[in-house]
């Protein structure tokens, strides 16, 4: 969506300039802080570095991504520099726009270029700003407590959407689940049983990969990456997953937020990182009892998986689009019925997969 801010109205700093002044301000942090924290994570084929100033933002951006932790690496293909002002003291220099100098899924056009991309979550009040030439990116929220959920549950996913995208794979709105032989996505719009389908998955054969957001590369044969081990589900909802209820993480803040659940540490062993992909699925409730599956179209597929993956996920464009259409021409689509037996959902994709 194009700014409808005349031009002459505009920030005028230069990205480069406003990278390297906030890039200055992240290191004055981080010697006001507590020390220097680094976490380590392989998201795909990537090795990528959380450089934390002090502990604050630790126990809100982590818990998501705990079972993409490795070892520590000299080299890593991205780092984010995460900060906050309220911990450390430094407060961020006065804001260059306003909210109308944003775009609506909150990119800066003004304060990016071809090399920098800069984009404010006014819901998360988080700035989020990254140097593609050197693989480096700055977090910075004001108070870690303001952080709403649906950011813990899927945290730097603007900086990650853009980098990843420099690396040919594109992050979908999208499940999925399956085996290591090859799983299956769950693409539609909110609401349409994805989280339900995944996460009922959990007591099943089958593997958990993710449920908001998945990476996935389509440059020969499709494959699904996990990116957050985090599920959601509508607080009206909860009771048909019933066994998952005491793992709710803001089950003080169900009146106005979804149920979240960080699954790696109750469920680690029925994650998995990465698999090919043998099919998509759009899944949709019935009134029955059983579930099935329906061939379906690729342009049914598409229909289901663009338009939410463009509205939640700025900086797509014609090349995701492009990826997006890839990938449903590659892979054979169904409707996936859901039945009120839950028990029948997962077997249903297994028998499909098998």
């Amino acid at each position: 969506m194009k700014s409808i801010i005349p031009p002459e109205l505009l920030p005028t700093q230069d990205p480069l300039s406003f990278f390297e002044n906030i890039y200055s301000v992240s290191q004055q942090a981080i010697a006001a802080s507590e020390g220097q924290i680094n976490y380590f994570y392989q998201i795909a084929e990537s090795k990528i570095c959380l450089s934390f100033a002090g502990n604050a933002l630790v126990s809100a951006i982590t818990p998501a991504l705990a079972h993409l932790v490795i070892p520590a690496v000299n080299n890593p293909d991205l780092t984010i520099v995460l900060w906050d002002s309220k911990t450390t003291q430094t407060p961020m220099p006065p804001p260059i726009w306003q909210r109308e100098h944003l775009q609506k899924r909150g990119e800066i056009s003004s304060l990016s270029n071809e090399r920098i991309c800069t984009y404010f979550q006014w819901g998360a009040n988080a700035l989020s700003v990254l140097d593609l030439e050197r693989n480096l990116g700055i977090y910075w929220v004001n108070k870690p407590e303001e952080l709403p959920y649906w950011e813990t549950g899927s945290p730097l996913k603007n900086i990650f959407q853009q980098w990843f995208s420099q690396q040919n794979q594109q992050i979908i709105h999208a499940g999925a689940v399956g085996l290591p032989t090859g799983g299956v996505l769950m693409v539609g719009k909110g609401g349409m049983g994805k989280s339900t389908t995944a996460l009922t998955c959990l007591k099943s054969d089958l593997f958990y990969l993710s449920d908001d957001y998945t990476l996935v590369s389509v440059d020969s044969l499709p494959h699904a990456y996990s990116l957050y081990s985090s599920g959601k589900k509508k607080p009206n909802d909860i009771e048909r997953l019933p066994w998952l209820k005491p793992l709710i993480h803001n089950s003080n803040h169900l009146d106005q937020e979804k149920a979240l659940y960080f699954l790696a540490e109750h469920f680690s062993e029925r994650l998995i990182n990465d698999f090919p992909l043998k099919a998509i699925l759009i899944p949709r409730v019935t009134n029955q009892i059983n579930s099935n599956l329906e061939p379906t179209s690729a342009i049914a597929a598409l229909t289901a998986l663009v338009p939410s993956t463009i509205k939640q996920l700025p900086g797509t464009g014609k090349e995701a689009c492009d990826r997006m259409t890839q990938l449903t021409q590659k892979l054979p689509s169904y409707y996936l019925n859901l039945g009120t037996d839950l028990a029948q959902i997962p077997q249903v994709i297994h028998n499909l997969l098998r």
